[in-house]
């Protein structure tokens, strides 16, 4: 026999050997079943998960934050003076101003087979409420008066909401609001006697009436 016919014979035997036992493969060699993978992949998406999910029972806090009036040419504030020299009261500006600057009115409308609550219909959790304007008379609300008025204004149910002010009544400016949702993002919100806009989580800005809620005393 010669050494290259041994030499083969050697290598042959070591290639496969039946008497010689498997050895495990160490470390991260080891291949992962499916279910692992899954596993790993909910637990991810879990994390990932943001938290307001935990808090949708939790009421928004309420901020009062007036504006203050903005001095203003007397021409745009007041109407002329009358001939007895009383002084002329002061323009109120019309309802919906704040809702349309974020959202320009649009044809189109939704109905619901059932009663939505303003709350719902905002599309997501709100965390806080800032109170920036009140209409007249209310400029030093009662806060738990005012507090129980904003909840009340939430939980109003309606089965259809418009894109655009579907009456023909002039209102005049009442209660405007911004709204910040868990995200930190803003919204906007307006009612007065019981005409309501507001722009839910997606920007759209939506138009209702609903019952008048009682204005809170001083």
């Amino acid at each position: 026999m010669t050494l290259t016919h041994q030499a083969a014979t050697r290598r042959g035997k070591l290639q496969y050997n039946p008497d010689f036992p498997a050895r495990c493969i160490p470390g991260n060699a080891m291949p992962r079943s499916p279910q692992y993978f899954l596993v790993i992949l909910a637990l991810a998406a879990a994390a990932a998960q943001p938290n307001y999910a935990q808090d949708k029972t939790k009421d928004p806090k309420i901020v009062i934050d007036l504006e203050k009036p903005t001095p203003a040419n007397e021409s745009k504030v007041k109407e002329p003076g009358s001939a007895d020299g009383s002084t002329p009261a002061p323009i109120v500006p019309p309802f919906g101003k704040a809702c349309s600057a974020f959202g320009a009115a649009k044809d189109g409308y939704r109905n619901f087979e059932s009663p939505v609550s303003i709350s719902d219909l905002f599309g997501a959790p709100i965390e806080v409420i800032t109170i920036r304007r009140l209409g007249p008379g209310q400029e030093k609300p009662d806060r738990e008066k005012l507090r129980k008025r904003i909840f009340a204004l939430l939980n109003a149910q309606t089965v259809e909401v418009s894109r655009y002010a579907d009456w023909d009544e002039s209102v005049p400016q009442g209660m405007v609001a911004t709204i910040q949702f868990y995200d930190r993002s803003k919204a906007v919100l307006e009612e007065s006697a019981g005409h309501v806009c507001f722009s839910d989580f997606a920007g759209t800005v939506w138009w209702l009436t609903i019952p008048i809620i009682p204005l809170p005393q001083p």
